[in-house]
Parts: structure tokens; sequence; C-alpha cells
């Protein structure tokens, strides 16, 4: 893991399309969040893609985070979420303590069409907004990107522009993560089967140079 988050070193660009699982780019998240136990368990890598799984009559889910820090740069991830209502799936920057620096795109499992994108910096949560998708996130994939550098945020899907903000960003480098899991603000409805997220691809462009 890269411990250095200040040194000037650069992560390299990449497109993984989960062959397998890269342990050197990625590790496997085990905490409690929201409602869910984060297991590792939860996590696989099959048929070209980076398999999710909240598991039947659990509350709980899975995540990958970066070995790397991140900061100015493109993020985006190809996807079909699972239809588990009352979870979400996120893609997202953060770096600890929490609020001080994250950059979220939150989506709702089910068939509300409900994306959250969600700014943390300085200690408070600066930017909120939620928007509605023009078509099911459970029924096929779709790409979900944001672009961030020194001015703005833009937050993307399928390469339509949904949102940005120029003011009260973070500042510091942090982690890339994807994690489906169930938060305390929703009912907290297990499945009755395995539902999964499906991850086709995650990339990343770095713009620190």
């Amino acid at each position: 893991m890269a411990n250095n988050v200040n040194a000037t070193y650069i992560p390299s660009d990449f497109r993984d399309d989960f062959i397998d699982f890269d342990t050197n780019r990625w590790l496997k998240s085990s905490h409690n969040l929201g409602r869910s136990y984060l297991d590792p368990d939860n996590l696989s890598v099959s048929d070209g893609f980076l398999k999710i799984k909240i598991p039947a009559t659990t509350l709980n889910g899975g995540e990958i985070e970066s070995q790397e820090f991140y900061k100015y740069g493109s993020y985006r991830i190809r996807m079909k979420l699972p239809y588990a209502p009352s979870s979400i799936t996120a893609f997202f920057l953060y770096r600890q303590p929490d609020y001080f620096n994250e950059i979220d795109i939150e989506i709702y499992n089910d068939d509300s069409r409900k994306i959250d994108f969600v700014v943390f910096s300085g200690g408070r949560r600066s930017h909120y907004v939620t928007k509605t998708l023009s078509f099911d996130p459970t029924s096929e994939f779709h790409e979900y990107r944001f672009d961030f550098d020194r001015k703005e945020l833009k937050f993307y899907v399928d390469n339509q522009l949904y949102q940005s903000w120029r003011n009260s960003l973070p500042t510091d480098s942090m982690k890339l993560l994807a994690s489906t899991w169930l938060p305390t603000w929703l009912p907290g409805t297990s499945p009755e089967v395995d539902q999964y997220t499906l991850v086709d691809w995650i990339q990343v462009i770095n713009k620190n140079r």
C-alpha cells in the first residue's frame, strides 16, 4: 500500500477489466458500514466481472479499495446493479477522517432510478443532490463517471452531464472504492436470494501531470 500520500509519485492510468482480482491494485475491505458488514467473502471475479454479493437473508455487502491514493482525474465504472431495495451501490474517492475528503456517486439498488452525488470537504458535507436516471440501473449495464480537477467536479452518466460544482471540493489525495451495502437511512430489508452488483470495468485517467 502507498503510505506517503504527499509524495510526488503519480499512480499510473489504468483500466481494469477484471479478468482476475489484481491484489497489486485492489484490496478487499473488511469492516462495518451502515447496517452491513463488508465481508471479503462477498467479493469474487468470474466471467469477466467483479461481483459484489449481498447474500440472501442478510444485510451484508462488499467493498474494494485501491492500494494507491488518487487526486485529480477522471474516474469511470461500468456496472449493472442488483435489485435489492434498501441497499445502494457506491463509486467514490475517500480518505480518513470522515467528512474531510470524499466524492461519491451513490445509486439506489431498486427501480426508483435515484442517484445521489455527494461531496465532503473541510469537516462537513459541502454538496449533495439527488437526481433521477432515465433508466432502471438494475436492468442493464451503464457507465458512471466523475471528473475532478483543481477548478471543477463534474458527474456524468453514460457521458451525459448530471451535476457540477466549482467550490468546497476536497484538497487531499484519496483512495478509490466501489461498494454495495445497506445504509441506516433505508429500511434494512434483506434480499430473499443472493443479489450481485456486476462491475464490467473500472478506469482511471490521471490529471495530475
